[in-house]
């Protein structure tokens, strides 16, 4: 009996050093457990998973050790290895928690998470092979003081533990540094950080008391730690976990608005915050409360020492079980909110210059339209509606030959188009027809240039950064209209001038062979009456002739062009004395008809100077203009004349004798030329024409 007695009393639950053993790891595995359905609520999946690995791996830890002592001594081996991998794995989960709770993301380093696992495989391969190599942890049979399997640690136990050591350290550095950086008062969080270190202490301990077994603690800090942050200071757990996420300046208002905690850097923001603890936000700030949406990012003004200062105010909520934060994070934003207040401003700005451009297109163009390079409107102003009878939806995205009125208006639109987004060329058309929605046909003036690609700058634009064309139309339908019927009565005139004037003339010739004396002058004067209005009929057909041709401007030689005329002025006035000082060439930016502008003055030189006139004609080529001066020695050009010459107009009483001078001065002005009359000793006139940017001079050319 006394065998029995000896026995029974030496199994651990039938001691009270047992009991307290088998009790404490028994409660630290429940209380682990326990903890799992509130640690599964964290809002933060990352924290959550962290947090329910560290309580379910420490709670089987646990458990196993409660298993241990309570197991015959021929399972109590296995059963502590087992328990000694989940303590391990608690290890890398308490890591884990640690860099999502603190805002890191050592946790999703994927090299870190491969060298954790081939850490774990290596020590779990030693721990279950221990029975083989002994190496891990060897056993003695213990009856003090209760039966256990005594554990005695080798070298590899050693290094095991302290690898985990070291990451346990780790992470509590981190966790403490977070404590520190948020600014808020920490000190029961703190506290139960600290109890995680208790158990390593115990452990110590243990080595050098006997009355301990030497059994490896640390379950029990795990527990108190993560029983204590889900059940006791879980708001305060919350709070500080704002910070990870970046936010320096936070206020944490619980679940009924009144702040419960802040951080310095919203003291410094709203001195308001002092002391105010507890306080409802609406009393402490007032403007922050004001917001007109909770659930959404605000902007609030402060004043600064620089000027107003403004900050976001991103509200969120954290969630534990039944525990709840609203945690308002403030960002400065001042940089930026006064940026966007600029540009606000500024668009405002350029609404009322977009507003007064509109006017003034509207007032200075029918319609204004873009066109893409597909030839396809991309844009049309809505005044296109009162010219065209197509509302701006009815165009947009249409090809420009929608409004061609024929085939050769749309050929004509197209050879247009292609000069301005292929050449990257400006262009104007004057009267070119178009087609209304209802069939009729109206004319435009038509002014087309380029659009770039904004992002390429002006200096470096080619054909290549050409994306549209800026087109804008006038309404030309009256001049048009005004035009056709001064040319019809311009024709009719014409044609019937020439007819009366042939018959006039031929009658006249009659006269003056049949006639003597002052009859026969008188009849002369008739004749030469009727040959001056011939020219002026002629002049006019000439002047409207001209009148439709493109001003558009391209190099040409003017040498050849005064040969040509100096041979006709030889055939129609062979006593004129002409004297020449003409460069071998001279290039001008002009047209070819600028020959009948020379000719008219050469004509008009020929005709007022005598029976045998006297002409000059020089030619001065410079980097900038080609000067031609023809110079005669005659009476001198009337006053009248030289006006209609030099500026194309006439005194309403006194007019000139004829339309050449005037035609002469419409042709060189309208190729971008200057012409000016000097009358000393003669008449001199200057035509001044442009020459084309790249023209080499004699002047210019290097000498070598």
């Amino acid at each position: 009996m006394s065998i029995i007695f000896e026995n029974t009393m030496s199994v651990p639950w039938a001691t009270p050093a047992g009991i307290a053993y088998i009790g404490l790891f028994f409660l630290t595995g429940v209380g682990c457990m326990v903890s799992l359905p509130r640690a599964w609520t964290v809002a933060d999946i990352e924290v959550r998973y962290g947090l329910v690995g560290l309580l379910s791996l420490t709670g089987l830890w646990a458990l196993f050790k409660t298993a241990f002592f309570i197991a015959p001594l021929s399972l109590q081996s296995a059963i502590y290895i087992i328990g000694l991998i989940s303590g391990f794995g608690a290890v890398w989960a308490w890591l884990y928690f640690a860099s999502a709770y603190t805002g890191r993301s050592l946790h999703k380093n994927s090299t870190l998470r491969r060298l954790g696992g081939v850490a774990f495989l290596i020590i779990t391969v030693l721990k279950l092979t221990n029975p083989v190599h002994k190496q891990y942890f060897t056993t003695t049979e213990m009856t003090t003081p209760f039966r256990y399997l005594a554990i005695e640690h080798g070298l590899v136990h050693w290094v095991s533990t302290s690898l985990s050591y070291v990451l346990a350290t780790i992470g509590l550095f981190m966790i403490f540094e977070l404590y520190v950086e948020s600014g808020y008062d920490t000190t029961p969080l703190g506290v139960l950080t600290a109890l995680l270190a208790l158990p390593v202490t115990i452990d110590l301990i243990a080595i050098a008391m006997p009355q301990l077994i030497e059994f490896i603690y640390a379950p029990v800090g795990v527990a108190i730690f993560a029983v204590g942050t889900l059940f006791i200071v879980g708001d305060q757990f919350l709070a500080v976990r704002t910070t990870a996420q970046g936010d320096a300046a936070t206020i944490v208002l619980d679940e009924t608005e009144r702040i419960q905690a802040y951080s310095p850097p919203a003291a410094d923001i709203f001195p308001e915050l002092d002391g105010a603890t507890g306080t409802p936000l609406d009393d402490a700030l007032p403007a922050v409360a004001a917001t007109e949406d909770k659930d959404a990012d605000q902007v609030i003004e402060r004043d600064g020492s620089d000027g107003p200062r403004y900050y976001l105010i991103s509200p969120r909520s954290m969630t534990m079980g039944d525990s709840t934060v609203r945690v308002l994070a403030l960002s400065d934003v001042t940089e930026s909110e006064r940026q966007r207040r600029n540009l606000i401003q500024r668009k405002r700005e350029l609404d009322k210059q977009n507003e007064l451009y509109r006017a003034i297109i509207s007032a200075s163009f029918a319609f204004v339209f873009q066109i893409d390079t597909e030839a396809r409107f991309s844009f049309v102003s809505p005044s296109v509606e009162d010219f065209t009878g197509y509302r701006p939806d009815m165009l947009n995205g249409e090809p420009i030959s929608i409004l061609g009125s024929d085939e050769q208006a749309i050929k004509e639109a197209r050879d247009y188009l292609a000069r301005v987004l292929n050449d990257g060329e400006a262009i104007q058309v004057r009267g070119h027809p178009i087609e209304t929605r209802s069939g009729n046909t109206v004319y435009g003036d038509i002014r087309a240039e380029p659009i770039y690609e904004p992002s390429v700058a002006s200096s470096a634009r080619t054909t290549e950064n050409i994306i549209g064309a800026q087109v804008m139309v006038r309404d030309a339908s009256e001049r048009r209209q005004r035009e056709g019927l001064i040319s019809v009565i311009n024709r009719v005139l014409r044609h019937n001038v020439r007819n009366k004037l042939t018959v006039i003339n031929g009658h006249a010739k009659m006269l003056a062979a049949d006639l003597d004396g002052d009859s026969a002058s008188k009849a002369d004067r008739i004749l030469n009456a009727g040959n001056h209005l011939l020219n002026l009929s002629e002049s006019a057909r000439r002047i409207e002739s001209h009148r439709e041709l493109s001003p558009k401007l391209e190099p040409l030689d003017i040498v050849p062009v005064i040969s040509e005329l100096l041979t006709q002025l030889n055939e129609e006035y062979s006593g004129a004395s002409v004297a020449t000082d003409i460069p071998e060439t001279a290039i001008a930016e002009t047209q070819p008809r600028i020959e009948t502008a020379l000719w008219e003055i050469l004509d008009n030189a020929a005709q007022h100077t005598g029976s045998e006139p006297t002409i000059d004609i020089d030619v001065t080529v410079t980097d900038k203009q080609v000067l031609i001066r023809i110079r005669d020695y005659g009476p001198g050009l009337p006053e009248t004349e030289q006006k209609v010459l030099a500026t194309g107009e006439e005194d309403p009483l006194v007019h000139g004798q004829g339309l050449g001078l005037f035609l002469a001065h419409w042709i060189i002005t309208n190729l971008d030329g200057e012409v000016s009359v000097a009358t000393t000793r003669g008449t001199s006139v200057d035509i001044r024409l442009p020459t084309p940017p790249e023209t080499v001079t004699p002047e210019t050319q290097p000498q070598n």
